[in-house]
């Protein structure tokens, strides 16, 4: 929550007759990617943010939340930012198709840009390695290089999912590949013998040689 002066909410109402318009999504860029892609998104908003007055302090107290998603996913920050110009890494995790992109503020009020974000075929490779991890600490960071292979390597620009079995890796997501290579920072919490599993969208996968973790 944060405030404004009374002075500029009352012309913020007053240019709506009293009551607070539904926001508008002005623009989303790019409109679509390869689904093997990744990067950035940018979605803009205009939107009369939902306020309560105090008039004893000749203030107002903004409900600056913000809930914005680009077809099932949850998309940037909670809060209203930037103007409404909200731009966010989105992963290779949605499957070829069309998507709406829809923000609700913290008073409820909704809009939706129908069809307004296409992922479209990818060019996958045809799996993942990894590189020897040495001995690690449970709950400590470490780099981990992640390698793409077979013809589309070179140009692979996704992500991948990141799993321990029997221990808890974050992130669970990578990041991008550039030129089919990842250098990711992970950490696993959990003691033994582990290995690192890789999948992505179409079911490519990689693993790791066993490691220690103490």
């Amino acid at each position: 929550m944060r405030s404004i002066p009374v002075l500029l909410l009352a012309l913020l109402v007053a240019c709506n007759g009293g009551t607070f318009p539904d926001p508008v999504i002005r623009s989303v860029e790019p409109t679509q990617r390869a689904a093997s892609g990744s990067g950035p998104v940018t979605v803009a908003i205009d939107a009369v943010l939902p306020t309560v007055v105090d008039y004893g302090a000749e203030s107002a107290t903004v409900d600056d939340r913000l809930s914005l998603r680009v077809g099932p996913r949850a998309f940037g920050p909670d809060r209203w930012i930037d103007g409404g110009v909200v731009t966010d890494f989105l992963p290779s995790l949605l499957p070829e198709g069309t998507y709406d992109v829809t923000v609700q503020l913290g008073d409820g009020r909704t809009a939706t840009a129908s069809n307004a974000f296409t992922v479209t075929p990818g060019s996958w490779p045809t799996g993942y390695t990894v590189d020897s991890i040495p001995t690690e600490n449970s709950g400590v960071a470490f780099g981990v290089t992640l390698r793409a292979t077979g013809p589309n390597a070179p140009t692979f620009s996704g992500t991948v999912n990141l799993e321990v079995p029997g221990a808890t890796v974050t992130p669970t997501v990578s990041g991008a590949f550039e030129a089919g290579v990842r250098v990711q920072s992970i950490t696993v919490t959990g003691h033994g013998m582990r290995q690192l599993l890789i999948t992505d969208l179409a079911s490519h996968t990689g693993v790791s040689a066993p490691f220690f973790v103490r």
